[in-house]
């Protein structure tokens, strides 16, 4: 089955949120393998449902209680399956690092907490024609430092910089190209067989398209599923492609 993993960042209050968990309830979801992210504060709504909870970003803290920190044991304690690491927003706004990002997966993979871990290049690197080089170094400061069970509970998530948050028109062919580069460097250099989504504004106008690549596993939205009416249509499109 496909994912659809549903990144809502930071929109929605909480009334709002209650109106979206109950638009969730309404919809199937078995055909899919469907995972939400929503704001922190959010994720005990969904604690006794049977959705797949992922959390958008976690503390390095271990052992310090340290004011605004969510540690692991508290996400541990919601049923969170998933943990999004490495989003080129954290590594843009943030200034998040590779070394942090290497911690971080280390600290959920450690805790029975499974990662999507984001990679992608800039427009600047594929113009320069060096956004192979990009995600072979994105996926192995990571994955050169993980053993063979770590890496099999990874999801990667190809979000091309400039996609996300734009309108940008998309190169099918280069799409295909970069995931399938993906793929095969996981399982030419690990021995895994990766799965990889696709991310970058993708919605109801576009998925259609998209679809037609039988490399992409799922497809990792934001705009597209704040609306959850939109929801149900987009795995409608996922499922009969």
């Amino acid at each position: 089955m496909k994912y659809l993993i549903c990144n809502l960042k930071a929109y929605k209050t909480y009334e709002e949120m209650i109106i979206y968990q109950k638009s969730l309830a309404q919809i199937n979801l078995k055909n899919i393998n469907f995972i939400l992210a929503p704001t922190s504060i959010y994720l005990p709504l969904f604690k006794n449902s049977n959705i797949t909870l992922c959390i958008q970003d976690i503390s390095l803290n271990e052992n310090k209680s340290l004011t605004g920190d969510i540690l692991i044991s508290q996400i541990k304690s919601l049923d969170v399956s998933y943990a999004l690491i490495g989003h080129y927003e954290r590594k843009y706004y943030y200034k998040e690092s590779e070394i942090e990002i290497l911690k971080k997966i280390k600290l959920c993979l450690s805790n029975d907490i499974k990662v999507i871990y984001c990679i992608g290049e800039s427009k600047e690197e594929r113009n320069r024609r060096v956004e192979y080089q990009v995600l072979e170094r994105q996926i192995a400061k990571i994955f050169n430092k993980l053993d063979n069970k770590e890496l099999k509970k990874i999801i990667i998530a190809y979000e091309p910089a400039d996609l996300i948050g734009t309108d940008t028109i998309y190169d099918i062919l280069k799409i295909r190209s970069m995931i399938s580069f993906i793929k095969k460097l996981v399982k030419d250099y690990y021995g895994i067989d990766i799965i990889v989504v696709f991310g970058g504004n993708v919605n109801l106008a576009n998925i259609q398209s998209l679809t037609a690549l039988r490399e992409i596993d799922g497809y990792i939205i934001c705009s597209s599923i704040l609306n959850p009416e939109n929801i149900p249509k987009i795995i409608t499109k996922m499922t009969n492609s």
